[in-house]
């Protein structure tokens, strides 16, 4: 099996010199200035990555929104909490699905990027941290094992979209004007960082703060709930939560280099690096 030679669009080079031994240090440097540069070939890939839904993702989503409804409508439910969550999955699912259907890339890109992180954080503090509160979906229901084939069976895909997505707030925004300097909230360091600060503290503040507010409505007391060690341990387990999952991103999409899209999100050429060679696969 061959491989087709691509060239880079970062325009990475390897300068040729002479093989002459006769030909001086000097001149031989001079040569290398006036020699032609070549460009390091790209390897076509056989490898495709299917971006568009498969029958198995449609097989998987909606199996989990069907055990997720039968869950909220057949529970008996003494708590708020749980059923908030149960139906926060649902809503997950059936976002991405129509976003996907629908060409709403935008919306699909977020419900990638923020459910996938919502949904994980939420589940291990409503097992570990929210024991008052503790959800039906535990380790032994099928929705778990099922939301993380579905990852398994996206994990490509849906890590090409974390990727970009992760890579352009790395990237300064344009200014208004050229004139003017960039606000702390252009910087891509900046967004980057907050990212960051938001996947491994954000997400579990966010149902920190929702649980907080159904316990009450349900008979904790206030003081009971905002005790030190409470907080101290949903800080750590949403922080756990958020490290695993980008873990789980950055080691589908670690070797990625670029993107470029035919058809946004749909059809497009990827390149990766692989054992000091550079490949460009299919995504469509």
């Amino acid at each position: 099996m061959t491989d087709e030679g691509y060239f880079s669009d970062d325009k990475s080079r390897i300068s040729w010199a002479t093989d002459d031994p006769d030909v001086s240090d000097e001149q031989q440097q001079q040569y290398e200035h006036k020699k032609p540069e070549r460009e390091i070939p790209i390897l076509k890939s056989t490898r495709t990555i299917r971006i568009t839904y498969t029958p198995m993702t449609y097989t998987l989503s909606f199996t989990i929104i069907l055990l997720c409804s039968h869950i909220l409508l057949t529970h008996p439910w003494t708590h708020s909490f749980p059923p908030i969550f149960n139906s926060f999955h649902i809503c997950f699912h059936v976002t991405h699905l129509l976003a996907h259907l629908f060409g709403w890339l935008t919306l699909e890109r977020l419900a990638v990027v923020y459910g996938t992180w919502l949904f994980w954080t939420g589940w291990l503090l409503g097992i570990f941290v929210f024991t008052s509160q503790r959800l039906a979906i535990d380790f032994t229901h099928p929705t778990t094992s099922l939301f993380w084939l579905l990852m398994m069976e996206r994990r490509n895909a849906w890590g090409i979209l974390v990727w970009e997505y992760v890579g352009r707030l790395d990237q300064n925004l344009t200014p208004t004007h050229p004139t003017l300097a960039l606000k702390w909230w252009q910087i891509g360091s900046i967004r980057l960082l907050a990212f960051r600060i938001w996947c491994l503290l954000g997400t579990g503040s966010f149902w920190g703060l929702l649980y907080i507010s159904v316990a009450t409505l349900d008979g904790f007391s206030l003081l009971y709930l905002l005790q030190f060690r409470h907080i101290m341990k949903l800080l750590v387990v949403s922080a756990a939560g958020g490290l695993m999952m980008i873990v789980f991103w950055s080691f589908w999409t670690f070797q990625y280099r670029g993107i470029l899209w035919q058809k946004e999100l749909r059809k497009g050429v990827v390149v990766w690096y692989s054992e000091g060679l550079a490949f460009a696969g299919e995504v469509e």
